[in-house]
């Protein structure tokens, strides 16, 4: 999910380094790289408190892209796999396995896939990756490891979504007129 956010005062701004060579450009790339920095940390501190994962999980799959002179435009980006259920275990017994993937909920039985058959267990394979699987007939083998939403999706739910989308707007008025500030004084 794309969203897009609106330097608002630009012509103030425009107006404020109109006597400075590239003034405009400068404050616009610096308020974006800065605004780029704060939202990342926001979705990171948003996610952790929506969904059970770590900061550093999502750290390692967000992707950056920073405003130059030339392309006055920044993204942050995610492009995940889906996570193996595993990760989000929080008990196992004989009888059943409980994942928590969202700290709002409580812990979840696993079921399983409806394709596949049998009840999920769990295997650590000689990689010495430990997942949650199912069988995908009634042999003993093959077998599949069951996953659910990945980064990408919890970063492009309605909640962190949203809150990214307001707080890069805030960023972006109260930045920019400091980026304009910290220009000036350095023409003065």
């Amino acid at each position: 999910m794309q969203h897009f956010l609106e330097v608002k005062n630009i012509e103030l701004a425009q107006n404020m380094l109109r006597t400075i060579p590239n003034g405009i450009e400068r404050a616009i790339t610096g308020t974006i790289n800065r605004t780029l920095n704060k939202v990342k940390t926001e979705i990171k501190n948003k996610a952790t408190s929506e969904y059970n994962i770590k900061k550093s999980d999502i750290e390692s799959k967000l992707s950056l892209t920073k405003a130059t002179f030339s392309v006055l435009r920044g993204t942050i980006t995610a492009k995940t796999p889906r996570l193996a259920l595993s990760k989000f275990l929080t008990s196992q017994s004989k009888s059943q396995i409980k994942v928590k993937i969202k700290k709002t909920e409580s812990s979840k039985t696993v079921k399983g896939k409806n394709e596949y058959t049998g009840k999920p267990f769990i295997a650590t394979m000689k990689s010495g990756h430990k997942g949650i699987f199912q069988r995908k007939n009634n042999s003993r083998f093959p077998i599949k490891e069951l996953y659910t939403i990945g980064i990408s999706e919890m970063l492009g739910s309605e909640n962190v979504s949203s809150y990214a989308v307001e707080k890069g707007e805030e960023y972006l008025d109260e930045l920019l007129l400091k980026e304009v500030s910290r220009i000036l004084k350095g023409y003065i």
